[in-house]
């Protein structure tokens, strides 16, 4: 603290961060265990600093599956990951990570391995944001 100041100090940070969103308006259906599908994507352009961070959420109507997860740009995967799901349970499945000069839009997209019934889910919750991305440009 400060003598004379109320409050611990803070650093400072831009008045205004380039902040952008998007969340899934219908289900995307994962039709092909051998492709990625995109889910929610944000167009940011191609300079600076990004800090994307997302969650879709995942379903396989058919049987027990295996999911693919990554949050990247169409070249470089920023982060990743892999959930197990039986029949109709949908599972949330976040990513996170920073990229510099992004090549492409940033998205989460996703892979059934396992069947060709799968989907990323837009409103199972009813609260239509069950699928998101939001990009901070941070630098």
């Amino acid at each position: 603290m400060i003598p004379g100041v109320a409050g611990p100090m803070v650093p400072s940070l831009p008045a205004i961060l380039n902040t952008l969103s998007n969340t899934l308006s219908g289900n995307v259906s994962l039709n092909n265990t051998s492709n990625y599908f995109d889910g929610p994507s944000v167009a940011q352009g191609s300079s600076g600093t990004w800090f994307a961070v997302g969650t879709v959420t995942v379903q396989d109507t058919g049987g027990t599956a295996a999911f693919d997860v990554k949050l990247w740009d169409g070249t470089t995967v920023i982060a990743s990951a892999q959930v197990l799901s039986t029949a109709n349970v949908p599972v949330a499945v976040s990513v996170s990570g920073v990229l510099t000069n992004p090549v492409g839009n940033l998205r989460i997209s996703v892979k059934d391995q396992s069947n060709a019934t799968g989907l990323i889910i837009a409103n199972g919750s009813g609260a239509a944001a069950d699928s998101t991305i939001t990009a901070i440009r941070i630098a």
